[in-house]
């Protein structure tokens, strides 16, 4: 006798997203939103967005059951924020090292401008 028990059609469920990519997606998006540094207001639209859905789309526009393609571009969104960071981190230390070198130029036309006075100062008493 074959009849579906309710269990059973969970677990056909189940399996059915995980063949389709649904559970990877999902948890590759969840993880990304628990990482990520300022978490957003609203969760169910990062989520959305983050699966290539919009306001009003569909949630799998492009994307999970095609092969997971909401996946590759969380990992790529993931990746950028990654290298955002690190430039941002970049252009500080530069930022800082410019500061510290307009400092030298400027402490160095003093010491020129000193220099020069004393010589001028030399030649006119000597």
């Amino acid at each position: 006798m074959s009849y579906n028990t309710p269990e059973a059609k969970r677990e056909e469920f189940r399996r059915y997203l995980e063949r389709s990519g649904a559970i990877d997606s999902l948890t590759s998006v969840l993880v990304g939103l628990y990482e990520e540094h300022d978490r957003p207001p609203e969760s169910t639209e990062y989520i959305k967005a983050s699966l290539g859905g919009g306001t009003g789309g569909s949630a799998i526009k492009g994307g999970a059951a095609g092969g997971g393609g909401a996946g590759a571009a969380l990992a790529s969104n993931h990746q950028q924020h990654q290298e955002t960071e690190k430039l941002r981190k970049e252009n500080k230390e530069l930022k800082n090292q410019v500061k510290e070198l307009n400092k030298t130029v400027e402490t160095l036309r003093a010491n020129l401008k000193h220099s020069r006075e004393e010589a001028k100062k030399a030649r006119q008493t000597g």
